[in-house]
């Protein structure tokens, strides 16, 4: 009669050997991608959290650099109205030097002329990747700009994008639309030292709506009289605090564009770290528990072999 026996030794070390065989594969895994949660079959839970803390921080990190793009236009505009500034004080300056005894005022026309020109190219240049707070083309007008400031949750939990808001009517100097958006484009009402009215504007830009009919533009010969002047003086007065308003409009918007993107970039790093704490391994351990298995592995390997060896000696007794 036919019998079959089955080695319980050797089922024992096959079982032991498989056991260790998968805690090795397991700790091979994690030594190599430093995760102890790196799919859902891993700990379901703390997959989920991670995974969640991952789109959030893509979010933030996109956020971040849509963030970065408003600062560099705010930052352009910024500095062009600090050039700009800078070269209607030259310009006010010139026109008080033009009122010295014996002074060649159709020379110091010629400075103007020159600082007049600067101050095109500072408003037209002022622009970063197409946007241009200062200078406005045929066919524009003045717009509120929206800029991302920050990614949350609603109270629905959908994803909110939050936005900050500026309103390019405050900075724009040149507008070859509508002379009046512009600050140094518009005419400004100004009272000579003789008690007579007149408007004045700085730039002429080809505007197809000009400045005031009656308004003239800012310029001297030898023939204007110190009365003339001192109301060129007072439009340019007007025209500086004007600009310095644009400055600090623009510049609270850099402070808050700049507030944003420090605070998302702070809750970037914490979902980071919070998602690096739920899944990654402690890698000393795992290297650790790697030599262990392996060796572990082998003993059993070894314990196998000789289990099985076992039963071929007996076998082959009664052969």
């Amino acid at each position: 009669m036919d019998s079959v026996s089955i080695n319980s030794t050797s089922a024992s070390a096959l079982s032991l050997l498989s056991g260790s065989s998968r805690a090795l594969e397991t700790t091979t895994t994690r030594v190599a991608t430093g995760k102890a949660v790196d799919k859902a079959s891993d700990n379901a839970a703390y997959w989920s959290i991670a995974t969640t803390m991952k789109s959030d921080s893509l979010s933030l990190s996109s956020a971040g650099d849509a963030t970065a793009l408003s600062a560099a236009v705010a930052d352009t505009a910024a500095l062009g109205l600090d050039q700009a500034t800078d070269l209607v004080s030259d310009i006010q300056a010139k026109l008080i030097s033009a009122k010295a005894v014996g002074s060649d005022r159709q020379a110091v026309n010629g400075d103007i002329d020159q600082l007049k020109a600067q101050l095109t190219t500072v408003a037209q240049s002022s622009s970063f990747n197409g946007q241009n707070w200062l200078a406005l083309g045929e066919n524009q007008s003045p717009k509120v700009t929206s800029m991302v400031a920050s990614v949350g949750s609603d109270a629905q939990g959908n994803l909110a994008v939050e936005v900050t808001n500026f309103d390019t009517a405050q900075s724009v100097l040149t507008s070859q639309n509508d002379a009046a958006d512009g600050i140094l484009t518009r005419s400004y009402l100004s009272v000579g030292s003789d008690g007579s009215a007149n408007d004045y504007y700085l730039l002429d830009v080809g505007s197809k709506t000009p400045a005031s009919p009656t308004a003239a533009q800012i310029m001297i010969s030898n023939d204007t009289s110190n009365a003339q002047i001192d109301a060129m003086i007072g439009a340019t007065k007007s025209m500086i605090s004007s600009m310095v308003d644009a400055s600090a409009a623009v510049g609270a918007t850099q402070n808050r564009i700049s507030g944003s993107a420090d605070l998302m970039k702070s809750l970037e790093n914490t979902a980071n770290t919070a998602q690096a704490r739920i899944t990654n391994s402690d890698t000393e351990e795992d290297s650790t528990n790697l030599s262990v298995e392996s060796a572990r592995a082998a003993l059993r390997i070894s314990g196998l072999n000789i289990a099985n060896s076992q039963q071929k000696s007996l076998t082959q007794l009664f052969m």
